[in-house]
């Protein structure tokens, strides 16, 4: 594959970026078992720190033609190594720790855009999204079997440390980026940004990542909960957690595989559908092996639909801009999926999480059917 270095490389800063949504579910454990945090106020703190990721990352996807994607992630990735090191040494529910967050955010909202929208630059783009989403999952499922394995031993403090020990590996990957602005090598786009994402194949497909990642993660905010709730083991619920993100790593590929040759509004109505049939199982689950069959469906789905995402934003504009944006304001489904979960979830009604994604989900296929039927008048 050409770029394949290039493409490794940005996939380890995005992945990076993502860590606290990748182990949302064992991060949320830990703040409830060792840091004394309850189930509403660690999906809050989870919600704002993805809330500032979101809110850095649409600011920016709004210059990100005139911007070096290099010194903007190294910026970033210095902070954040600060800030996780800060909830390291604040862990708890203080304000301190909130405040971390936040800052957390920021910095890994920046350093997560100027990874995605670095291989919209480059050709072969979409099988790039596709070995960047085989890394979250497969990152995604080890830290999902061990941090709930060995929570009791490194606790909230060392998960944090980390965390921002692999900022810091990130960090040293971003001479891989870009440094020319695309600006300086096409004029045609000191003026394009807000153009392109004012038309209705990005608006749309903005939306469906948006509702798309909402969905998501209001059931993988409590899929670890669920798993006490029907008094699986701390190893049960550990394994079922790393085989579902593991299984990831297939449906990831697939684009890799078979590039774009069914399109990409197809794809996504199997990957909703997917999806769909997992939360139904969930919601009828009484038992281990419900519940591990459940979230293998979510797992495979959510890998499975992510790439064509990407590639339908990133074929709008291959400087950036509607990936970048919609990357970030995906980010604020992100946060908003958990405050959803939160608040349906009281007194341990984990059911109703499944009810809220699946309705998502119905909204979200409306708004990918209008993105594809804006297409032609995409810019």
């Amino acid at each position: 594959m050409p770029n394949l270095g290039r493409f490794l490389a940005f996939s380890v800063i995005g992945s990076v970026a993502l860590m606290p949504l990748l182990a949302l579910p064992a991060m949320i454990g830990v703040l409830v078992d060792n840091a004394g945090m309850t189930d509403s106020a660690a999906g809050w703190s989870a919600s704002i720190h993805f809330l500032a990721a979101a809110l850095i990352g649409i600011a920016l996807s709004l210059r990100i033609h005139h911007v070096s994607l290099r010194t903007i992630a190294r910026i970033a990735l210095v902070v954040a190594v600060a800030a996780d090191i800060g909830s390291a040494m604040t862990d708890g529910s203080s304000d301190t720790f909130l405040v971390a967050r936040v800052v957390a955010g920021l910095g890994l909202g920046c350093a997560y855009v100027t990874s995605v929208a670095a291989f919209a630059r480059f050709d072969n783009y979409e099988r790039g999204y596709g070995l960047f989403v085989t890394l979250q999952f497969a990152i995604s499922g080890l830290s999902l079997y061990a941090i709930p394995v060995f929570a009791d031993d490194i606790g909230a403090t060392g998960l944090f440390v980390l965390f921002a020990m692999g900022d810091a590996i990130a960090l040293l990957l971003t001479h891989y980026l870009p440094s020319e602005k695309a600006s300086s090598k096409d004029t045609s786009s000191s003026t394009s940004e807000l153009k392109i994402l004012l038309s209705g194949a990005a608006l749309f497909a903005i939306v469906g990542f948006i509702l798309f990642e909402a969905a998501n993660n209001a059931q993988f905010t409590y899929i670890e909960r669920f798993g006490v709730a029907l008094s699986a083991s701390d190893e049960q619920i550990g394994i079922s957690l790393m085989i579902a993100s593991l299984l990831g790593i297939p449906g990831a590929f697939a684009i890799v595989l078979i590039g774009r040759r069914f399109g990409t509004l197809a794809p996504l109505m199997v990957g909703v559908g997917i999806a769909t049939l997992g939360l139904t199982i969930l919601y009828n689950a009484h038992s281990y092996t419900a519940y591990f069959v459940g979230g293998c469906f979510m797992g495979f789905s959510w890998a499975f639909s992510l790439p064509f995402i990407q590639t339908l934003l990133a074929s709008i504009d291959r400087n950036g801009s509607a990936i970048s944006a919609g990357s970030s304001l995906s980010s604020l489904g992100t946060a908003l999926g958990p405050a959803l979960a939160a608040t349906v979830v009281a007194n341990g009604g984990y059911r109703h999480v499944f009810i809220l994604a699946m309705a998502l989900f119905a909204v979200t296929v409306i708004a990918f059917v209008l993105s594809h039927r804006n297409r032609d008048h995409a810019v």
